[in-house]
């Protein structure tokens, strides 16, 4: 393919025109001749570039990877017009099928063409096989399952992956609107819901082997190093007021459903995301006393940096990795330095420098661990209008107190007015603290009530952006501490891929080894979900799992009968034509664009 210019003069005028054609040579009997494959209009673009945009538009319509870095322009323009031209011409078929003639010609009825049976198919081919990628058959093989019923553990884990759900309605998915099964040649009708039952159970029970298994395999595969473990908590709820087991417990919940039993899940991941080990633990688990049995069981390798938040970042358990042959970096809980200390700081080091975000910090080499002093523009934004948004409810309570006082029927007792003080407080113990009040009575009715923000320098302080990040490595400068401290929201955005992308929450089970097994299922899930992730990536495709889940719905396979002349039927199953948007995500993830062969028969 290349880019020809032709130019116009309209009849008995002088202007000219110039427009562009992308053009394609082949040779015939009377020799080389010129095809037009589109027309461009004008092109914009300078001439030295155009060899560059005719390729890139032929590699985006053959489906082959660019291995350079492409001009942005270039880019741009060849995928305006790629999709053009897959419109105006019918793409190669990408698997001829080795016992039929490429070539197939009947004398059709055209009013009998009846297209039916319509599945999706796009994210189901991608999540089967990266399953495969990963060795997931070896290792429920390995977990003593047998083909049919690895088939159906697969069933679970892409279903979680491409549909969350409950297991039932992963059933109805794969039987109504799925073409999973003819994918992975598993007949979805002889599946049963006690069947998926009895499957998640028998996950659950191989959790240890099968995670233990999933890591080696994503450490060989991957090429991981390792060398960096993040670890938190989180929790889920589930439906209905009471369970059973003895992890069900009522607790804080992170999703703010107070009035929900609630689960823990322990997760530790590495740097790029990769799952290390899962854990349950109870709805109201003492977060800091899990780290122990989390790492101690993981069996990282020693000399690794563990990254963990403040909630976690106890003195016991960092005195705890240390003793273990860990380094680490926390967020501190408080001020750990005190003026003095504060004052040996180094000199100031731009860390981050954005329009919205600009971030100073300065390093406190002590003993026995580095402190690393970071001023956020952003999060002083952020912290000030709280402290504002906490001010503003306090006081506005305390006048209601106030003004109860003058009102008929208004509380005025002094017990009950420290009451509903003391609830106040409760509610607004963070700002609360930096205020004096003080309450006038006589004998035991209150006649005045008055506060005053007496620590204002305190409270500005607590709400000034400003956070400390201690480690251990001192080996690292400013910016490498605080890199490293941020990798901790890998393990968030890991958790809301669970609970966003792959319906971790709500659990509708009860019984507490099902409520762990649909979760662990999650976890399968997951794991396939940051392997295709991490490709994506790989190949600069910046991509969330549930966009890329969106584009392939429209993915699907089809079937079509066709009436002959000679009364017989043509009944063809076959996957639609990927758009160049299925082939770009197919090429990223190392994928043939075409998902299953194409089935014929007549009768």
């Amino acid at each position: 393919m290349y880019i020809k210019a032709v130019t116009k003069r309209n009849p008995g005028g002088h202007t000219t025109f110039v427009y562009h054609r992308l053009v394609e040579s082949y040779r015939s009997s009377r020799g080389p001749r010129q095809i037009t494959l589109l027309t461009l209009g004008t092109l914009k673009l300078p001439k030295p570039k155009w060899r560059a945009l005719a390729q890139r538009i032929e590699q985006l319509v053959s489906g082959q990877m660019s291995l350079a870095p492409e001009d942005p322009e270039v880019e741009a323009l060849a995928r305006h017009y790629a999709p053009l031209l897959l419109q105006r011409r019918q793409p190669k078929a990408e698997e001829p099928s080795d016992s039929q003639p490429p070539h197939q010609w009947a004398s059709v009825d055209l009013k009998s063409i009846e297209h039916k049976g319509v599945r999706t198919i796009g994210a189901e081919y991608v999540g089967w096989q990266y399953f495969r990628k990963l060795k997931m058959p070896e290792l429920l093989e390995a977990a003593g399952l047998n083909e049919q019923q690895a088939a159906v553990a697969a069933l679970l884990i892409i279903g979680r992956l491409v549909a969350p759900g409950s297991e039932r309605w992963t059933l109805q998915w794969a039987r109504q609107l799925s073409g999973i099964g003819e994918l992975m040649g598993l007949r979805v009708a002889e599946v049963s819901e006690s069947m998926l039952y009895r499957l998640s159970d028998r996950l659950w029970e191989h959790k240890e082997s099968i995670e233990q298994g999933l890591r080696g395999t994503e450490r060989q595969l991957f090429e991981l190093s390792e060398r960096i473990v993040l670890y938190d908590l989180t929790n889920t709820y589930f439906e209905g007021s009471e369970g059973e087991g003895e992890l069900l417990r009522r607790g804080k919940s992170k999703d703010k459903r107070h009035d929900r039993p609630l689960i823990t899940l322990g997760l530790v991941i590495d740097e790029w995301g990769f799952a290390k080990r899962s854990q349950f633990f109870p709805g109201a688990v003492d977060e800091p006393g899990t780290l122990k049995q989390m790492l101690g069981e993981l069996g990282a390798q020693q000399g690794s940096t563990v990254v963990v938040d403040a909630g976690i970042a106890t003195e016991e358990n960092l005195g705890w990795l240390k003793s273990q042959g860990y380094e680490y970096v926390c967020v501190a809980r408080g001020k750990p330095l005190s003026p003095e200390q504060e004052a040996e700081a180094e000199a100031l080091v731009s860390i981050r420098d954005k329009r919205d975000s600009h971030i100073e910090a300065r390093l406190v080499k002590g003993q026995p661990e580095w402190v690393l002093i970071c001023d956020s523009s952003s999060r002083r934004h952020k912290e000030q209008a709280m402290k504002d948004r906490f001010q503003r409810r306090y006081e506005e309570g305390l006048a209601e107190i106030k003004a109860a006082l003058s009102k008929k029927g208004g509380t005025k007792r002094y017990e009950k007015v420290l009451e509903r003080i003391g609830r106040l407080k409760e509610r607004c113990h963070g700002i609360a603290q930096y205020y004096e009040l003080s309450v006038s009575r006589q004998d035991e009715i209150v006649t005045d009530l008055t506060w005053t923000l007496t620590k204002s320098e305190a409270a500005e302080s607590r709400y000034s952006g400003r956070y400390y990040i201690r480690t251990s490595r001192r080996d690292l400068s400013e910016k490498q501490i605080w890199e490293l401290y941020v990798t901790l929201g890998g393990i968030e955005d890991s958790f809301r891929a669970l609970k966003s992308e792959l319906g971790m929450r709500p659990v509708y089970h009860w019984a507490q080894r099902r409520i762990q097994a649909h979760i662990f299922i999650t976890v399968l899930a997951y794991h396939l979900l940051n392997a295709i992730r991490h490709r994506l990536r790989s190949a600069g495709t910046l991509m969330r799992w549930s966009t890329v889940r969106r584009r392939l719905s429209s993915h699907v396979l089809v079937s079509t009968t066709i009436s002959k002349d000679d009364g017989r039927t043509v009944y063809l199953r076959t996957p639609s034509t990927p758009e160049l948007f299925h082939r770009d995500i197919y090429r990223a993830l190392g994928l043939r664009p075409s998902p299953i062969r194409r089935r014929n028969r007549v009768r």
